[in-house]
């Protein structure tokens, strides 16, 4: 759920606005609104929100000054406004999107989407750095240590995660995706279906269906066009 604040001098456009999002719009909460450059600032102070819809001319100022303010810079900005010249300048701010009053249906929720996105990267960018992974899931995202995955088995589009505490945990992203965000977290693809962690492989099993067999028991594949690279690989590790 991403939590929103609208800043807009207008009365009737904060509550058109917010008739939008509520109706059209999916998992965005609209925690405040405000209707100038203080007030708006104090809302966002007060709220900590993901998202901010902001007007250009405000009360006592304008919308830019509101973002110069922000304490947080990964907060994700729309601005929403009846004022089509200042487009250019507010893209140059890192808004994630322009919005012309009457606001489009189509546009606000592209728009959002825009957000979404962008939200997933900075967690995915903040997870890696704290050796976490980000898994996409019906609720929003969950987080898991790498150390704590055994391996990971694609199938299609699908790529299932199995984990220390016997947990399975199901995506819907292919291996390649997960091949490149675990790449620096001693992982290595062994087969064109797993990908696995070497520091959990106890055994591996020689032979023309050679295998790797992981901390847990399960029995992994290792193709024959990798296994010498797998091989150095578990040296290295």
């Amino acid at each position: 759920m991403l939590r929103a604040v609208i800043i807009d001098d207008e009365r009737k456009s904060r509550e058109n606005l917010e008739l939008l999002v509520d109706s059209f719009v999916e998992n965005v909460q609209i925690v405040g609104t405000a209707d100038g450059v203080l007030t708006g600032i104090s809302a966002i102070d007060e709220h900590n929100p993901d998202l901010i819809f902001l007007d250009i001319h405000l009360a006592n100022g304008d919308g830019f000054q509101v973002l110069e303010s922000l304490k947080n810079k990964e907060q994700n900005v729309i601005f929403v406004t009846g004022h089509e010249e200042h487009a250019v300048k507010a893209f140059r701010s890192d808004a994630v999107d322009y919005l012309l009053k009457p606001v489009c249906i189509e546009h606000l929720q592209g728009a959002v989407d825009r957000v979404r996105v962008r939200q997933t990267a900075l967690s995915e960018q903040s997870a890696s750095k704290n050796g976490q992974i980000s898994l996409a899931n019906s609720k929003g995202l969950q987080f898991i240590k790498t150390e704590d995955i055994l391996y990971c088995k694609g199938d299609g589009a699908y790529t299932y995660f199995y984990l220390k505490n016997g947990e399975r945990i199901t995506t819907s992203k292919n291996l390649k995706e997960y091949e490149n965000r675990l790449d620096g977290f001693n992982f290595f693809r062994s087969h064109k279906s797993f990908l696995v962690n070497l520091a959990e492989i106890k055994t591996y099993i020689r032979g023309d269906g050679s295998y790797a067999v992981m901390s847990n028991g399960d029995q992994v594949s290792v193709s024959k066009r990798r296994k010498d690279t797998f091989l150095a690989a578990l040296g290295s590790a």
